[in-house]
């Protein structure tokens, strides 16, 4: 019994650990990874443009926005939304049988 019962507390540490570095990993890199430079500009002909390379030189109305590589979400993040939807589902679900429930005519009156 013993043995099942640390087996069972080594699991769960091992998981929580690795929910932990998953996370970690994955929100530092999010944050620290600034990837790409997006630029929009007009060219002589009035023209808007964008793309990710440095306009000609002629350009005009030039914007530089800085923006960040996709990193999937952590696991925990997914797991989080996975139950916050079957939450919902199974309590719309509910709520809709007792109202169907409710609204069924009285055979009696």
């Amino acid at each position: 019994m013993k043995k099942i019962v640390v087996l069972i507390i080594i699991i769960i540490v091992a998981a929580a650990g690795y929910l932990y570095y998953d996370w970690d990993t994955k929100t530092k890199r999010a944050a620290l990874e600034p990837s790409k430079s997006l630029y929009s500009w007009t060219d002589e002909k009035g023209v808007k443009h964008f793309t990710d390379k440095e306009p000609p030189g002629g350009a005009k109305d030039i914007e530089k926005t800085t923006g960040f590589n996709y990193v999937k979400p952590p696991l925990v993040t997914t797991i989080k939304k996975a139950a916050l939807n079957s939450y919902r589902r199974v309590k719309n679900a509910l709520s809709d049988l007792f109202k169907k429930r409710s609204k069924k005519p009285d055979a009696h009156q």
